[in-house]
């Protein structure tokens, strides 16, 4: 037996709100490493006269740390997915 979702504002903007920050987290997660690493590197090859050496090393260690970040977030929201899933099967069974 299906029941009716409930459409109204006050039901609705919570569940978009909670989605929103979960893409904005997602931006960040992988965004805020990678500046970082540029910046951090620019920073280090403008103080230590060298050219781009560390700016291209902190990208790179950016990207790798960005995606690690997004590699998790993914498995945490898979774990989040399947304890849903267990926890309907549960109440379907009784």
């Amino acid at each position: 037996m299906k029941t009716q979702q409930d459409h109204r504002p006050e039901k609705i903007m919570p569940a978009l709100l909670r989605e929103g920050s979960g893409v904005l987290a997602v931006g960040w997660d992988l965004a805020v490493p990678i500046f970082g690493g540029v910046l951090s590197g620019h920073f280090l090859d403008q103080w230590l006269g060298t050219r781009y050496a560390f700016t291209l090393g902190l990208l790179v260690l950016g990207v790798v740390i960005g995606y690690i970040n997004l590699s998790r977030l993914i498995w945490r929201l898979d774990q989040q997915d399947q304890q849903r899933r267990q926890e309907k099967q549960g109440r379907e069974e009784v």
